[in-house]
């Protein structure tokens, strides 16, 4: 890849109107390196729903996929370009029991034990649903199995981390800590001084996982249609939904919104001002020689993140590639430029000094993806207004919780009581000056990147 070759400005959320149709997908290594079978998505829009959802991407499908089977509901999937275009194939495949920011303890010390149990309950039915979709591939996703390693960057951070497994035990008492010489046996970096081990989690293939949930949707009797941004959003005297779009007007007795931080900032005034959408960039290397990865001494089987404010993630895929990535650009039309993509080689370098040499090579892919960031750190799944639900808000951490996220706004959607925990007990809460959210993003990079530099 030729990082110096023009590329169409990416679609910005705050910026565009809509995001389709007809984009481009990601030139990501999953597009280029994945053969998917995809469900048509070719149908005429029907001129009335039951139910519309809006996003065709891990939510949208899960919802939908629930919709189907479950209730029975004549669902239509509205996807502004191809299915599963947005974040759904762009993600690194890190599947792993989180959503949001906040840890068993935080969440325990903010709503209670009881709280922190059930949380910890909806995390297992999310793994659940994704071994579904799991079985449902051909492939297996790829599936990666040896855990993900959350690794104290530098020696100050170790303390914390101490402090975090200890808190741990309590919830997940298989997560194990690595001390600086037990870590050595899995990972040869200045960068590495403890970490903690979470087995249950795993390495997947973003777009194989897509496809999956995908397929079981339109099998049910979902109707799946590609390259349908909705232009206007009216919500009718009579209660029902009007939704125009490029292939004509479709009017629903209820519409799921599942774009999450693809979401235009004006599509709906019940959601306006309430998400960041905030850029994840990701690189990936050529194949690594013998030597290199001995050097680094790194096996395939795991995923790792640091303890940074910002962090840098990283993963070997299954032909020896190694992906990174860490936060990107602020702006859509910036995503492309260079210098991201520098900046990542760069973080990659101080990473693994033994790696200098592919580190002074473009990667062979590079691409970013928007990711829906709370103001309070958790995700949210709710009714923002009659007969409009919604799930957004899932702060990067998104892969696992939205297999079950789907089938929640959907059993809201159906007037079903769920569970007494706060994803599902409040709507996100609005950014303050809202116009202003890119602002407070710079400053907070900036102090981030001085913390930790």
């Amino acid at each position: 890849m030729n990082l110096s070759t023009a590329t169409p400005a990416m679609y910005d959320p705050l910026h565009d109107a809509c995001p389709g149709p007809h984009r481009p997908a990601a030139h990501s290594y999953w597009q280029q390196h994945t053969v998917s079978n995809w469900p048509t998505s070719n149908a005429a829009l029907p001129a009335q729903a039951e139910i519309v959802v809006i996003g065709a991407g891990y939510t949208g499908l899960n919802a939908a996929l629930e919709l189907a089977e479950r209730y029975q509901q004549q669902v239509v999937v509205l996807e502004a370009n191809d299915i599963g275009w947005g974040c759904s194939s762009r993600n690194a495949g890190f599947a792993m029991p989180s959503t949001g920011r906040l840890g068993y303890a935080a969440w325990a010390k903010r709503c209670g034990e009881k709280v922190a149990r059930g949380i910890q309950h909806e995390y297992a039915l999310a793994f659940e649903r994704l071994e579904r979709h799991l079985q449902a591939c051909p492939q297996r996703l790829q599936q990666q199995p040896g855990g993900y390693l959350k690794i104290a960057h530098s020696a100050a951070a170790v303390s914390l981390l101490r402090s975090q497994f200890a808190a741990l035990a309590h919830y997940e008492p298989h997560t194990r800590w690595l001390d600086t010489d037990a870590l050595s046996a899995y990972i040869t970096s200045p960068q590495a001084h403890a970490a903690l081990h979470f087995p249950h989690s795993y390495g997947l293939n973003p777009v194989l996982l897509a496809r999956s949930v995908a397929n079981q949707a339109a099998a049910a009797g979902a109707q799946l249609i590609s390259h349908c941004p909705v232009q206007q959003w009216h919500s009718r005297a009579d209660g029902r939904q009007q939704l125009d779009t490029p292939q004509g007007r479709i009017i629903a007795n209820k519409v799921i919104l599942a774009s999450n931080g693809y979401t235009p900032n004006h599509l709906h005034p019940s959601v306006h001002g309430r998400s960041l959408p905030v850029l994840s960039s990701v690189l990936v290397t050529r194949p690594l020689s013998t030597a290199e990865r001995t050097a680094i001494g790194f096996s395939g089987e795991h995923l790792v993140m640091d303890t940074r404010a910002l962090k840098y993630y990283f993963r070997l895929l299954p032909d020896g590639r190694l992906l990174f990535g860490g936060r990107g650009a602020i702006r859509g039309k910036d995503a492309n430029k260079p210098h991201y993509a520098e900046h990542l080689l760069a973080a990659l370098a101080r990473t693994f000094p033994q790696l200098q040499a592919l580190c002074s090579e473009s990667p062979a892919y590079f691409w970013s993806g928007w990711v829906s960031v709370a103001l309070d750190d958790y995700p949210r799944i709710y009714s923002p207004a009659p007969n409009i639900f919604t799930s957004m808000g899932y702060c990067g951490a998104g892969v696992t919780f939205t297999q079950l996220a789907g089938a929640r706004v959907a059993q809201l959607a159906m007037g079903e009581q769920l569970p007494e925990l706060p994803f599902y007990q409040s709507p996100l809460p609005r950014f303050p000056l809202p116009q202003l959210r890119r602002v407070g993003q710079w400053a907070y990079y900036q102090w981030a990147r001085w913390q930790h530099q």
